[in-house]
């Protein structure tokens, strides 16, 4: 198993909101955690960068997931991967 962080920069609009956003990611298959911090606004658009984590997570899952929320995935700025062994049984 695999504990995966991403860090994304993300376009999205103003609707749906980034709590509603945030939610949505959640709801993913292995995410534990979301980070959502607004770089920038404008009249339209808000530049976010984003942290996902969670456990054998995929990043395909998380871009999907975006495209479905009208948010463009512009770049993924750092992954971080650890690997968590499990005990002998």
């Amino acid at each position: 198993m695999l504990k995966i962080e991403y860090y994304l920069d993300v376009l999205k609009p103003h609707q749906p909101s980034s709590d509603i956003m945030a939610r949505a990611l959640m709801e993913l298959k292995g995410v534990r955690e979301v980070s959502v911090n607004v770089d920038e606004l404008d009249q339209k658009t808000a530049s976010l960068h984003i942290k996902v984590s969670g456990i054998d997570i995929e990043i395909e899952i998380i871009r999907e997931k975006l495209e479905e929320l009208n948010c463009a995935l512009h770049s993924i700025d750092e992954v971080k991967m650890i690997r968590i062994d499990t005990p002998p049984t």
